[in-house]
């Protein structure tokens, strides 16, 4: 235990982050994951269909039917590029406006490539300044600084900073899953006998730290039973709590109660000490409202 003695320090209550998933782009963009790749399918001209397959390993399937000819990783280099210009084109609309706009959450992290949450941070579309780029691919420790806030492009992003292969970033593949997951395996759980709390104090600023450091509210995110790493940091983050080591940060998911496929998950991160908030509303749009509220009436409950 004495390797965890010193995590409740970690702790930065007064810099909260928003978890952003797919959610908000979906009131006007309807690209949604299965959307995404059967629109590739379709502009590459390739036979075959989502069915039942897993999400990154029907990408696998396209990268491989893209291009017969040339190498998997060519055609996945080109299937990425063809995804960061449909990505590209999202523009933030009224939901990022307003949720940004409540001042209630210091730093991002966000799932999407698009810059949407960029865009709503600063109108006047400066430049994306990418912060520590020397993992291209990877991106564990890339942000982006926009005024005095951080996004952090967990899944990847259009344009990974560097001058060439920009999309590499784009996280979507099995395989890209699959060497995701070790790289945050070894953040979080060292070789050389290191406790988290150490870890965190030595390691390169990263995201995956954030679930042990900072309050964090997932919103508009399915967490798919695929998101692998994702359930990894959750499930390791409840064990070390089962430990009684002391973890201060509280991380929510909030869901639409008009959802009903949501129970299994919602069991499971209960179990795994995350708070599950069901809010009410009939439409999607009404569902974002609710939330806006809420976190208002938290913020004005503070002040009180």
């Amino acid at each position: 235990m004495r390797a965890y003695t010193q995590l409740s320090k970690s702790y930065v209550p007064e810099e909260k982050y928003l978890f952003l998933g797919n959610g908000p782009n979906q009131l006007t963009a309807g690209y949604s994951w299965g959307d995404l790749l059967n629109s590739l399918r379709d502009s590459a001209k390739i036979l075959t269909r989502l069915g039942k397959k897993t999400y990154p390993l029907y990408f696998e399937e396209l990268s491989f039917a893209y291009d017969p000819l040339e190498p998997v990783e060519l055609n996945i280099q080109e299937l990425k590029e063809r995804i960061a210009a449909n990505a590209l084109a999202l523009k933030p609309n009224i939901i990022h406006q307003q949720i940004i706009g409540l001042g209630h959450y210091k730093h991002f992290l966000t799932t999407n490539y698009d810059y949407c949450i960029e865009q709503t941070l600063d109108p006047l579309g400066k430049a994306i300044e990418h912060q520590d780029k020397r993992t291209s691919k990877y991106s564990l420790y890339r942000f982006n600084a926009v005024k005095d806030h951080h996004v952090w492009h967990i899944h990847g992003e259009c344009d990974n900073g560097r001058s060439d292969h920009t999309a590499d970033s784009i996280l979507i593949g099995f395989e890209h899953y699959a060497d995701y997951l070790d790289k945050i395996h070894r953040i979080l759980k060292s070789d050389t006998g290191k406790g988290l709390a150490e870890q965190i104090a030595k390691t390169r600023y990263n995201w995956p730290h954030k679930f042990f450091t900072h309050d964090i509210d997932i919103l508009g995110f399915g967490l798919d039973f695929n998101e692998t790493h994702l359930w990894f940091i959750l499930n390791f983050r409840a064990r070390l709590i089962r430990k009684d080591v002391t973890i201060r940060n509280k991380i929510r998911w909030f869901i639409p109660d008009m959802e009903t496929t949501n129970e299994d998950k919602s069991d499971l991160l209960k179990m795994l000490q995350v708070e599950v908030v069901s809010l009410p509303g009939t439409t999607y749009q009404d569902y974002y409202q609710e939330f806006i509220k809420r976190i208002k009436n938290e913020g004005q409950g503070k002040k009180a």
